[in-house]
């Protein structure tokens, strides 16, 4: 019996075509997977040992949903039987599965219900490994993620700052309001009863305008002194420990008190000039408590830098006071706002007799 020509052509044709694609799927990067109508595994390509890190011996007749992570498993089982109803459709899949010693990788590719196909008999899955652009994608919704929280706290920040300072101003304005109903305008009262006293008192006229002099002329000291409280200021262009050296000048020249100054700032161009003026504006307005309060001789001042911890401390030795019993005044309300605004901490020591101190501790 002889063969056709023709006959032996094709079977030719058709090994060759058959070790040609065999060749492929061996040599291909893809992970290809032939499983049966149930989900087991009947044929895995040789990639499979390269991104599983396991044997096809090992796969072959295993279930390959047990190779699936847990939380995609109710999806991929919905999609398997969307397959087994498809006959012949590619139908898109993409999920997370265990390799070997748990490592998880991502995989997706195309699966297609080939049952009826002779030759293939199987649903085949055809995969690539996408781990890499998966953890890729997850870095940068992290970091979009981290980015919009930071952006949202430093606007929450930014909010909170203003309105610390908003209030601080608001306070400031009532402090001031304050000085001037109950100091200034007691004493610019009184000095007007004096004249129009002296004018209906011909006899007392002379002595009653000499007073009314002297309360104008008080009135008008003390409108100075609040003007200059409000006029003296953290000077850039000198810095904060002349600044501060220029605030005690009046204070020293009284001879009321012994002043001393310790500082230690190395970082001082480094620091916000906001900071550096709370800063200012503390030890002034614990100096304004102290001359009012305190009855004291000897007043200390440090500022220290050691690192990223900045401290602030006023001391004096006046009469003190019980801190657990005594209100906050508005001096002492500013003290601690002006360090809210900069997440400053403030500590107060003090008890009868045994003065009192003042301690700001920031976080730079």
């Amino acid at each position: 019996m002889q063969i056709a020509p023709n006959s032996v052509t094709m079977d030719s044709k058709w090994q060759e075509s058959e070790t040609w694609f065999r060749s492929l799927i061996e040599n291909s990067t893809d992970i290809i997977i032939v499983i049966d109508n149930t989900g087991n595994i009947v044929y895995g390509s040789p990639s499979i040992e390269k991104h599983f890190g396991t044997a096809l011996t090992e796969l072959t007749g295993a279930s390959a949903f047990n190779y699936i992570y847990p939380d995609d498993l109710p999806e991929l089982t919905e999609k398997f039987f969307e397959v087994l109803n498809s006959p012949g459709v590619s139908i898109p899949v993409q999920s997370r599965a265990y390799a070997k010693d748990n490592r998880m990788i991502w995989v997706e590719g195309i699966v297609t219900n080939m049952l009826a196909t002779e030759g293939v008999n199987g649903i085949v899955c055809n995969f690539r490994d996408v781990s890499e652009r998966k953890n890729t994608e997850r870095l940068i919704e992290e970091s979009e993620m981290l980015r919009h929280q930071l952006m949202e706290e430093k606007i929450n920040r930014q909010k909170e700052i203003m309105q610390a300072a908003i209030e601080a101003q608001e306070r400031e304005r009532a402090h001031i309001g304050r000085e001037l109903h109950d100091n200034v305008k007691q004493i610019l009262s009184t000095a007007k009863v004096c004249l129009e006293y002296g004018r209906e008192n011909a006899a007392a006229e002379h002595h009653m305008i000499r007073r009314a002099e002297d309360m104008i002329s008080t009135a008008i000291a003390e409108l100075r002194e609040l003007s200059k409280s409000l006029i003296q200021v953290y000077e850039r262009e000198i810095g904060l420990q002349l600044s501060i050296e220029n605030l005690l000048e009046s204070v020293r020249i009284g001879g009321r008190f012994n002043i001393w100054v310790n500082f230690y700032l190395p970082d001082e161009n480094k620091l916000d000039d906001k900071l550096k003026m709370a800063l200012f504006r503390i030890i002034q307005e614990q100096l304004n408590n102290i001359l009012t309060h305190a009855e004291a001789t000897n007043i200390t001042i440090t500022i220290h830098q050691q690192d990223s911890a900045l401290s602030l401390s006023v001391e004096d030795d006046g009469k003190g006071f019980d801190v657990h019993q005594k209100r906050m005044g508005i001096g002492i309300t500013n003290i601690i706002n002006r360090a809210e605004i900069f997440n400053g901490q403030v500590d107060i020591h003090s008890a009868p007799g045994q003065g009192c101190r003042i301690q700001v501790n920031f976080n730079i």
